[in-house]
């Protein structure tokens, strides 16, 4: 066989490869911290010193709001406090996730059909509050 023919043996086969591979269906993939669906909004949280800390997410899951507290920079993969609390407006039936994380607290998940809070709590290894803060669930307003 020629290099030429190699060649466009090689070619064809790569071509194959290729459209196989585009031609697969898209499966919707469950994020790395647990929540499914589509990201609908986050939050940026940032330390005293002004760097990122944690980012609070927000994911549709059609029948669910789902929502974790991932760290992020340097606190991604220390050992620290983190919570995250997912509450309805009305502040009941609220569910937490708390404890010594490395990357994330949650996920979380409350039904849909009402607005809801969330809670971010994230303490450094020493135990000094980086976040704080709690904010309406989009599409709240």
């Amino acid at each position: 066989m020629t290099l030429r023919a190699r060649l466009v043996q090689l070619f064809a086969v790569l071509t194959l490869a290729v459209g196989s591979l585009v031609a697969l269906p898209a499966q919707p993939a469950a994020a790395a911290n647990g929540c499914n669906g589509s990201v609908i909004a986050w939050n940026e949280w940032r330390d005293s010193a002004g760097r990122l800390a944690a980012k609070t997410y927000y994911y549709d899951e059609g029948a669910n709001t789902c929502v974790n507290l991932v760290a992020q920079g340097i606190y991604y993969g220390q050992s620290k406090y983190m919570a995250i609390k997912l509450c309805d407006s009305y502040n009941t039936g609220c569910v937490t996730d708390s404890g010594t994380f490395l990357y994330y607290a949650g996920p979380v998940r409350r039904p849909a059909d009402v607005c809801m809070w969330a809670v971010s709590t994230m303490k450094n290894s020493a135990g000094t509050t980086i976040v704080n803060k709690s904010t309406y669930v989009p599409p709240c307003n």
